[in-house]
């Protein structure tokens, strides 16, 4: 077996979120949840073809989704994909709601997205020789400490500590925030576009009593860090209802003077299985959504940068007057 490449590691990883994206869509009510089998479709015909790129079998430009299974056949490989009829059946429901505008029924899509984690489960190893869920996707993710907690999370999740493992998808979602609201002093910024603000944290809100003068400013700055945390999800594209789940399941870990993260949890509460797989899939669904701020950034530093040779110039002045006369 050929060993996966980076790239081929990072396009499995797209293949496992658009999978995840699949799956959550079918759970969402009607019409919503017909979006699923769009999805699932892609995510399994992508599939299809890294297989064919991985074997290379170098198949035609156009060759239709059901054509693999004889492409990979003839591979030296000779991989025997699974569920071709399921996947038959999938296709037709593609076709049948994309472009001819019958939405599938509701069993029909619960029945899609149970036969496409079958065909991946099976397929998975026998095409790449890893199994489906050791697919990893934060690969995708690109902010280097989003990624390095969300690994650092993962043991304890399989440790079955569930309620560990999502304090750190918090501390995971807090370093995202910060990632786009950092200073950059270098470039003369102050504080990014997606900043809103300077941050209110626990060091700057020690008033309880809320009936003093303190504990009015306090309150204030209450309004203001919710306010501001608001604006960045918003800012970045993040779902704010999804976030606003988020927050209820993760517990709140506190930063402290001696540099430790604490935080405080119910043990007769604590997080299962399935709220914590939800919840990372949402952190690394907000740090692909989040990435596209750093085209922005990218280009105020390049803007910066020339402002800087042409500020060397000197400046021109010119008045405005209205539209041309001549």
């Amino acid at each position: 077996m050929t060993l996966l490449t980076p790239l081929e590691v990072q396009r499995l990883a797209y293949i496992r979120f658009l999978f995840e994206e699949g799956i959550d869509y079918s759970r969402r009510p009607a019409p919503l949840s017909a979006t699923s089998v769009l999805i699932l479709h892609d995510a399994v015909e992508l599939f299809l073809g890294l297989a064919a790129d991985h074997h290379s079998t170098d198949p035609d430009s156009k060759i239709q989704f059901l054509a693999y299974w004889a492409e990979l056949k003839k591979s030296d490989a000779a991989i025997h994909l699974p569920y071709q009829g399921s996947m038959r059946t999938l296709n037709d429901v593609r076709v049948a709601m994309k472009h001819h505008g019958t939405p599938p029924a509701e069993q029909t899509i619960e029945r899609s997205a149970a036969d496409v984690l079958r065909f991946f489960t099976t397929a998975t190893p026998l095409v790449f020789d890893v199994d489906f869920d050791s697919i990893d996707m934060v690969d995708l993710v690109t902010q280097e400490t989003v990624a390095q907690l969300l690994r650092d999370a993962q043991p304890w999740a399989d440790r079955g500590d569930h309620t560990h493992a999502m304090a750190g998808l918090s501390l995971a979602m807090d370093a995202l925030l910060s990632y786009y609201a950092r200073s950059d002093h270098s470039f003369g910024w102050q504080e990014t576009p997606f900043s809103f603000g300077p941050a209110v944290t626990w060091r700057t809100d020690h008033h309880p009593d809320k009936r003093t003068i303190e504990g009015q400013v306090s309150t204030l700055s209450d309004i203001a860090k919710e306010t501001r945390r608001a604006l960045q999800i918003i800012g970045l594209g993040i779902d704010f209802p999804s976030f606003t789940k988020f927050q209820t399941l993760a517990p709140r870990v506190h930063g402290f003077y001696d540099n430790s993260h604490r935080y405080n949890y119910l043990p007769a509460d604590l997080t299962t299985p399935e709220q914590y797989s939800w919840a990372r899939h949402f952190v690394i669904e907000s740090a692909l959504r989040s990435s596209r701020a750093d085209e922005v950034l990218d280009f105020m530093h390049q803007q910066e940068e020339l402002y800087a040779e042409r500020r060397a110039q000197g400046y021109e002045e010119r008045a405005w007057t209205g539209p041309p006369t001549d």
